[in-house]
């Protein structure tokens, strides 16, 4: 009996100790390496290095106005171009110098023609979801990354610079979603009590504010995203559900899972200016717990079920009982990439690889997960949606 007091003593000392640090990450975090949003890899045979299309063929149009739907969806305009881009940014993110140069070459142009200009309401209407999410995903993330890559290989003359830069800060700013938002949840929302600052669309606006002070040398602008980081964490249920997630339908796990790539990117942002926030705990709720459920939810798939039925906005997935996660898609699995390189020993991946050992005893999302494992160390999505960057080459360590 004493064995156990002292332990449950020691565990609760924990969170005390990391909430600390992490308070103290919040307030006075300081940027170390300007314009460095991710490292060039050291080790490229990870990364894509050389351009597979002909360039001439290649335009990256710019699209002048962001025209979402009103209802379920976003600007595929735009979706289209990121994929058109990541032909640059992809080899650029791998030292390519060609590369880079288009990468500089596409986003003056966008910026020179003053792209992705937002002509919604200014509300909590459903065009202005859309369309914030739609610039935030498509363009100003992977696009502050692919230029900070090509930053890092090439010289820009200064005042392109001052062009490109003065667009990001536009765009950016404009896109805000949520992210300074401090009211909660209704109790009939399903998610009664939660900060708005933890959905996962104000993720995706911390991710291009956090990588938008990165780039300015902003302090400040760097450091409000950790209040998003904090709600995520904080407010999720003692089992790891993220309630605002949860409560979509047939996506549930689909959307804790773009929560997750985004609380994963604004911890390696932390990370590659010298700030650990991974394990920030708070009373035993972190990201571990996070992952955990996920993983248990692959094993007993009903555990998402008492959430989901909620039906919030589930969009095409209509039948809670049946969850929607593409096994291709890095939306649903780039987070693993990160946190399997970073904590391989952690008891969340220990099951896994626990699990691979007997394939033929899972059930379709163990082994979709199982799969996704394996994948860490053999190949990667092709695409960078919700995970700024191809997550094989600029996530794994």
């Amino acid at each position: 009996m004493k064995k156990i007091l002292i332990v449950c003593l020691f565990i609760s000392l924990i969170p005390s100790l990391t909430l600390a640090d992490f308070k103290k990450i919040k307030k006075k975090a300081t940027i170390t390496k300007p314009e460095i949003i991710f490292p060039m890899p050291q080790n490229l045979k990870r990364c894509k290095t050389t351009i597979s299309v002909n360039p001439e063929f290649n335009h990256v149009t710019p699209v002048l106005k962001v025209e979402a739907p009103s209802g379920y969806g976003l600007d595929d305009r735009f979706n289209h171009a990121q994929n058109k881009f990541e032909n640059f940014s992809f080899p650029c993110g791998g030292g390519n110098i060609e590369a880079c140069k288009h990468v500089k070459r596409v986003i003056l142009d966008w910026a020179k023609s003053n792209a992705a200009q937002r002509t919604g309401p200014s509300d909590g209407e459903g065009r202005h979801w859309n369309d914030t999410l739609t610039v935030n995903l498509y363009i100003a993330s992977p696009m502050m990354a692919a230029y900070s890559f090509a930053k890092q290989v090439i010289a820009v003359p200064e005042n392109e610079d001052k062009i490109i830069k003065d667009w990001f800060k536009k765009i950016v700013k404009k896109n805000e979603h949520l992210m300074y938002e401090y009211s909660n949840y209704k109790p009939e929302s399903g998610a009664g009590g939660v900060p708005k600052r933890a959905h996962n669309h104000a993720l995706s606006s911390a991710m291009s504010h956090m990588q938008l002070g990165i780039l300015l040398n902003d302090n400040k602008l760097f450091r409000t995203t950790f209040k998003n980081f904090e709600a995520a964490i904080k407010y999720q249920r003692k089992d790891g559900s993220m309630p605002i997630e949860t409560r979509r339908g047939g996506r549930a796990m689909f959307y804790q899972a773009r929560a997750m790539n985004a609380l994963a990117v604004i911890a390696m942002l932390a990370e590659n200016q010298g700030y650990n926030i991974w394990d920030y705990n708070y009373k035993g709720k972190n990201y571990h717990n996070i992952v955990k459920f996920f993983i248990d939810f692959t094993e007993k798939n009903e555990i998402v079920f008492k959430y989901a039925k909620s039906m919030k906005h589930p969009g095409p997935a209509k039948d809670y009982k049946k969850q929607d996660l593409d096994s291709r898609s890095g939306s649903n699995w780039g987070w693993l990439f990160a946190y399997a390189t970073r904590f391989p020993d952690h008891e969340n991946i220990q099951r896994l690889k626990q699990w691979s050992k007997n394939k033929s005893d899972l059930n379709i999302y163990q082994r979709k997960i199982v799969d996704q494992l394996e994948n860490v160390s053999k190949r990667g999505f092709g695409s960078a949606s919700w995970t700024v960057v191809e997550p094989y080459c600029h996530f794994t360590k």
